[in-house]
């Protein structure tokens, strides 16, 4: 019989030859038919939806495709990102018209045969599983970025700079993710473009903003965000003000109407703590101490504990040593990583290691269980170390 032309009769007839009887279903029966033509064509393409997928297009979620020509396939939606494989299957997948189902079709009372269209036939389908967001491709993109102050800007290749908006549409990370990262460096827009702080300006301009301090009798909780502005204005661009003063400072009280703001004791010796590190490979941990309590502005206090995740001590060595060690530095490989950082130093405490490998934790996977699996685990007087699991 052509597949054409099937008719109530014949259905009725394969009923009878599966020895079924119309009372065991439903009147309405339903024939699908091959489109002559293209069935294996590759206009569509079959997705499977995950969990977290399914639940994304559910919420109304935007899904966007990111990446260059040669990455890899990813879907990227608020919070999270898809890394998209090709699968087989060896039951052939039908694509066709809008068939009815159950609910569709038990009101129905008398006999009838619809005709549905199968339009291809697929033996593979893409599926997409969560995976760990990679910035590698970002630091790429903002080395030619970095701002070095108004008077450097003659200098710089506009067609090399990339805006916020060309940022998330390349790199493959949810948005949320992108805007985390962002935080964390060192970056800020101006004439609409992201760009990277030169390390030299930043510490001159966050030098100008504490010397601020003792010429206006503030103390560490009452800067003024309006006078630090506008007592720099012919010195440092806004965009790059804003920057630092989010950077480095939260809101404290509110005086007379006017919030004020107090600096993050830790996020300033962080980066005084940096700017001695790098004048020097390895410094001597006492005399590295001391130049760094007397660069502080007063009144701040910096403790070894601050330099977890910028810097390691060597306390074997004699006389003992510090090193800048930022996590930035290490590969995105985890396997890489654990081995950088246990070549570095051969044992570690949980706080020292923590921030160098906090970035790769994800919610199933805590620093913790990251530990346990990469790193063995040894107790000297009392205090858990960690070191290479796997030790000549």
């Amino acid at each position: 019989m052509d597949n054409t032309t099937r008719t109530l009769e014949a259905a009725n007839e394969v009923l009878g030859m599966a020895k079924l009887t119309r009372n065991e279903l439903l009147p309405t029966s339903q024939a699908l038919i091959f489109a002559p033509s293209n069935l294996h064509n590759n206009t569509y393409r079959l997705l499977e939806l995950n969990k977290e997928l399914l639940e994304t297009i559910e919420n109304k979620e935007e899904l966007v495709i990111k990446g260059c020509d040669n990455d890899d396939l990813v879907i990227c939606s608020e919070t999270s990102i898809f890394h998209v494989t090709c699968a087989e299957t060896s039951n052939s997948l039908l694509l066709t018209k809008p068939v009815r189902f159950f609910e569709g079709m038990k009101d129905n009372e008398q006999e009838t045969l619809e005709v549905t269209t199968v339009c291809g036939i697929f033996q593979e389908y893409l599926e997409g599983n969560i995976i760990k967001s990679s910035f590698g491709h970002l630091a790429e993109l903002l080395k030619h970025s970095l701002y070095r102050g108004p008077e450097y800007e003659g200098d710089v290749d506009i067609s090399k700079l990339y805006t916020l908006n060309q940022l998330k549409c390349i790199i493959q990370a949810s948005n949320a993710e992108i805007m985390e990262t962002l935080e964390g460096m060192d970056v800020f827009e101006i004439n609409g473009f992201v760009r990277e702080l030169d390390f030299e300006y930043h510490f001159r301009v966050l030098s100008y903003m504490l010397k601020l301090i003792d010429e206006n009798s503030w103390s560490l909780d009452t800067i003024d965000y309006d006078e630090t502005c506008e007592a720099l204005q012919d010195l440092v661009p806004e965009e790059v003000l804003n920057c630092l003063f989010k950077k480095y400072t939260n809101p404290s009280m509110v005086i007379e109407g006017a919030q004020l703001y107090k600096y993050k004791e830790t996020k300033v010796c962080q980066f005084f703590a940096k700017v001695i590190l790098r004048t020097a490979g390895k410094f001597n941990l006492e005399e590295f101490l001391q130049a760094w309590k007397e660069s502080v502005p007063e009144g701040m206090v910096p403790t070894e504990e601050m330099l977890h995740g910028i810097a390691i001590i060597n306390r074997k060595a004699s006389p003992k040593v510090i090193w800048e060690l930022e996590e930035v530095c290490l590969p995105d490989d985890i396997n890489e990583r654990f081995k950088a950082l246990f070549e570095a130093k051969e044992k570690w405490m949980v706080p020292e290691i923590a921030p160098y490998i906090k970035k790769l934790a994800t919610s199933k996977v805590d620093v913790n269980a990251l530990l346990a699996k990469h790193a063995r685990a040894s107790t000297v007087d009392g205090v858990k170390y960690y070191s290479a699991k796997h030790v000549k």
